[in-house]
């Protein structure tokens, strides 16, 4: 991420978005396979475990940077190529 002055508007290059969206992917996984949670992204939890909690912040932190994981909720995004 850049801040160019001249603008006063922060950049941010395409190669850095999608290796920040792959990152949130692979961390989903990894938080999936240490709790034993499916990586298919099948369903949704119905209690939500500290997994699943993390999952939730991650995605919330991606979207509010504006990346879209293509998930709103832990458990429904497919991380099995992550």
């Amino acid at each position: 991420m850049q801040y160019h002055a001249p603008t006063k508007q922060m950049t941010v290059s395409l190669e850095n978005i999608e290796s920040g969206a792959a990152a949130f992917r692979f961390a989903i996984k990894m938080i999936r396979n240490a709790a034993g949670l499916s990586l298919e992204g099948d369903e949704r939890p119905v209690h939500m475990s500290d997994a699943c909690h993390a999952e939730q912040a991650i995605l919330r932190g991606a979207r509010l940077l504006g990346i879209d994981l293509g998930a709103a909720m832990p458990g429904e995004l497919d991380v099995r190529k992550a």
